[in-house]
């Protein structure tokens, strides 16, 4: 069996960090057993689906380098096919017309709520079943119980075996009165067609799979193997939601994160890797991906340990690499000279702006008078190239050492009492000040000390 898998986002919006996820275990999938990687957009949904946020998804998608082998597809332009399989069913004796109109229905709901009833269809249109052109929805008539045609048993390769009992669902709706298909049949139509052999979907969708068989049992279709991942939850075990911080790919990669180290991580929510490895490359987790390695329990998003994994990626990069990555941040002559000398002590791109503020902005501190002044009588006479030479210098002048002549010395010319090796942040300084006039060199930041 030749493996093809999709993924199926609705275009409302950006890529939520959990359709991410989903997406990257089909694709890992896909690519681990040479398979199939099909997009397809499920539209139907006219009130809120747009084409402007189907392409944000598509830009999501493609940063985080997930490119599909086939499609996109898209529903909205599948509405023939929808509507000739509508009618096959009805053919077949297990579909019907359903004329009720809306206000109908929410009567029987109602009625079915103050009986105690679940609020199943009550067959009317199946009892009295038409063929008239009247406006009417298309109805699944949901097997009898007596043969057990209507329960359904999936083994689902996460979660193990599952059942539904034909009592936990009433008739339901194929396609609405105007036309569109709804969700489940939608997505069985197309699941058949695509010849999609398994379906990896968030835990979301099990309560669709009972409708979903049945429909396939319907049409005589083979039922393809399912895999329902758990939920993503924020640190307080509740649903990822906005009110966690972001929550989609954009607004991630908007922050200064790496793709590989999005794709990384949100490979490690619900999966593990065999040998316990918590950072590795694409091409490692195409090989390792399992379904078997999959989790049950819902994943916790841990942004620390984002932060952690996406500055892994980050120290492992060169200076001339993050460059390009970081330029959309922050743009200076001196950029690359600058990243290399503190990319250690950052996690984000957009941490460098901040982490080199010490470059462009400068507020004389409060230094020992004396002690600025022999600095700078050093920095006149032999530059700020030879770090080394200097430190000894300055011990010979002031007689100070350690911890003495350290904290003076980076408060002068960095004016933080924090920061980056000197050894590496005095040529930083003077280099930069050579190219961006913006910046003072060490000797004319000691010169507004004593100023």
């Amino acid at each position: 069996m030749t493996v093809r898998v999709r993924f199926a986002p609705s275009p409302t919006g950006h890529l939520h960090v959990g359709g991410a996820r989903t997406a990257i275990f089909n694709w890992l999938f896909a690519k681990h057993h040479g398979g199939t990687f099909i997009l397809r957009v499920e539209d139907t949904d006219q009130a809120r689906s747009t084409r402007e946020s189907e392409e944000m998804v598509l830009d999501d998608l493609r940063w985080l380098g997930l490119h599909w082998d086939e499609g996109p597809y898209r529903q909205s332009e599948r509405l023939d096919f929808y509507a000739r399989l509508g009618r096959e069913l009805l053919e077949r004796g297990v579909a019907y017309r359903c004329y009720c109109t809306e206000e109908e229905l929410e009567a029987k709901r109602k009625q079915a709520e103050a009986e105690g009833r679940p609020p199943h269809y009550d067959l009317k249109c199946w009892i009295d079943r038409r063929d008239d052109d009247a406006p009417h929805a298309i109805r699944f008539h949901v097997p009898d119980t007596d043969d057990g045609r209507g329960d359904v048993t999936i083994d689902d390769l996460i979660r193990g075996e599952i059942t539904w009992r034909k009592e936990s669902l009433g008739d339901f709706i194929l396609i609405r009165s105007d036309g569109f298909p709804i969700y489940n049949f939608c997505v069985v139509a197309d699941d058949h067609d695509m010849r999609i052999t398994h379906v990896i979907r968030a835990e979301e969708h099990l309560t669709n799979t009972h409708r979903q068989v049945l429909i396939y049992r319907a049409m005589g279709w083979d039922v393809p193997q399912f895999a329902h991942v758990s939920l993503i939850l924020g640190q307080d075990r509740t649903k990822l939601s906005k009110r966690h911080g972001a929550t989609s790919v954009n607004a991630y990669a908007d922050d200064g994160y790496l793709p590989e180290a999005m794709l990384n991580y949100l490979t490690l929510l619900g999966w593990s890797s065999p040998d316990g490895k918590e950072v590795f490359t694409r091409d490692y987790a195409i090989e390792a991906f399992s379904l078997d390695r999959v989790n049950s329990a819902p994943a916790v998003f841990d942004q620390q340990k984002l932060d952690w994994l996406n500055g892994q990626y980050v120290h492992a990069m060169s200076a001339a690499e993050l460059v390009p990555l970081v330029r959309p941040f922050f743009d200076v002559p001196w950029l690359e000279e600058g990243i290399d000398v503190v990319k250690t002590s950052v996690h984000r791109l957009t941490q460098f702006a901040e982490a080199l503020r010490f470059v462009t902005e400068y507020t004389p501190p409060s230094v020992d008078r004396a002690f600025a002044e022999k600095l700078a009588v050093e920095l006149r006479a032999n530059g700020a190239e030879d770090y080394h030479a200097m430190v000894e210098r300055l011990k010979a002048a002031t007689g100070l050492k350690g911890k003495a002549l350290f904290m003076p010395l980076r408060l002068a010319i960095t004016g933080l009492d924090h920061g980056p090796e000197l050894v590496r942040a005095i040529p930083l300084l003077q280099h930069a000040s050579e190219s961006d006039p913006r910046v003072l060199s060490p000797l004319a930041r000691v010169e507004r000390c004593i100023a």
